[in-house]
């Protein structure tokens, strides 16, 4: 049965749209609330994320695998050396996506939020820029939404606000967070000139811990990184990033360093690197969390966004196959879905966490028995850890396929 009220989505990231087009698309009513205006999201400074093949998979089922296919660019292999450039070790990727799965892909953050946007547009979801959630109330027959310039009503309410999610706060209070101690610069620059087609490059300087790396992106343009060890909080003076951005590229090979130089100070952004202790409880009656709100985790090994896809697709399938007529059946159904990811999630975060956290060898001695031990688990570990990273969520209701 269709609830009579809208679901009623916080935010209009990837998780949060992506679970709007997938409640579209079992025909049940949702609203995007999103505090960003749509000029503001058009003109944020660009970046890549990688959609794993367990994210890119669920998006096709909604009827993107052409769009995503035709914006970004394959991963099938990633490479990791030392800051001179020797090859450290190598990771397969593609011969372990699932049968009938579409490949991993690197795609621009705005380009995904551009596909995602349309799509929205295309199937009918309002998305209300500039009107953020700011609390809610759950009532008899649903909830309550305060945003910004009033109060929505809704059959439930979607948590997809991020890792300072309004929406978690409400709920649990204030959920620890952890600063891994690493600050990182990201930016788009034009040009795919001495990378290795559909395989991202990363690079390590042992002795100042500065990382970095660059992959394509589709349409001629690859997405740069760079980190490091740096207390929270600590910015530079105004326009000094670029600035701070090139002296840290120095350590690393040219591939990267040259397209750090090449990108405009408005176009970098600096993000410090933060995750969620664990909490097993992301809802309470008609109300639950998707992505970083729920379970915000570490960016190493690119799982953040692509956990929020498979939240989205499995949360409205859970929806689909409940009694929707009742705000004990929307609370049931909700439930589902959380006990349906909270075994998955738990684990991709914890091989996350462990690949964050590792500790760094300081001697040669060490670094070279590191790099033997690493390529050692690689060889055994590779295949089952990448098959399990790319399973595409188990869904109970197949509804009629949306053509790209």
């Amino acid at each position: 049965m269709v609830p009579r009220r809208p679901i009623v989505v916080a935010g209009a990231g990837v998780g949060g749209l992506t679970t709007a087009l997938a409640l579209a698309r079992h025909g049940l009513p949702v609203e995007v609330y999103e505090r960003r205006t749509a000029e503001e999201i058009r003109t944020a400074p660009g970046s890549g994320l990688t959609l794993w093949s367990n994210a890119s998979t669920p998006l096709g089922w909604l009827g993107l695998g052409a769009r995503l296919l035709a914006a970004a660019e394959r991963v099938v292999e990633i490479r990791n050396f030392d800051s001179r450039g020797r090859m450290r070790f190598a990771m397969r990727t593609h011969p372990y996506i699932h049968a009938d799965a579409l490949p991993s892909l690197s795609v621009g953050r705005m380009d995904l939020a551009d596909i995602l946007l349309a799509a929205c547009a295309e199937r009918g979801v309002p998305v209300h820029h500039g009107r953020r959630v700011t609390g809610y109330r759950q009532t008899a027959d649903g909830v309550e939404v305060q945003v910004d310039g009033g109060v929505v009503t809704g059959a439930a309410l979607v948590g997809a606000d991020g890792v300072r999610s309004t929406v978690l706060r409400r709920l649990r209070g204030d959920v620890p967070a952890v600063y891994l101690g690493r600050s990182t610069y990201r930016g788009v620059c034009a040009g795919t000139q001495g990378l290795v087609p559909e395989v991202p490059l990363l690079f390590h300087d042992e002795s100042t811990r500065i990382g970095g790396g660059v992959y394509p992106i589709g349409g001629d343009r690859a997405a740069w990184t760079l980190s490091w060890h740096a207390p929270a909080g600590q910015r530079e003076q105004p326009g000094g990033e670029r600035e701070h951005a090139v002296r840290l590229a120095q350590m690393l090979p040219p591939v990267l360093r040259d397209r750090v130089a090449r990108t405009p100070t408005e176009a970098i952004i600096r993000t410090d690197i933060w995750y969620h202790e664990w909490h097993e409880t992301w809802g309470d009656g008609p109300v639950t969390l998707v992505g970083d709100a729920a379970h915000a985790m570490p960016n190493d090994l690119g799982q953040g966004a692509c956990q929020a896809v498979e939240d989205g697709v499995v949360l409205a399938d859970a929806l689909a196959a409940g009694d929707l007529g009742t705000p004990a059946g929307v609370a049931a159904a909700l439930r589902d879905y959380e006990r349906r990811r909270l075994d998955r999630v738990k684990w991709v975060r914890q091989q996350s966490v462990q690949v964050a956290t590792a500790a760094e060898p300081r001697t040669a001695l060490g670094r070279w028995a590191m790099g033997r031990l690493t390529r050692l688990y690689l060889a055994v570990a590779e295949k089952g850890m990448w098959q399990r990273m790319q399973q595409p969520p188990e869904l109970t209701v197949h509804p009629t396929p949306v053509a790209s």
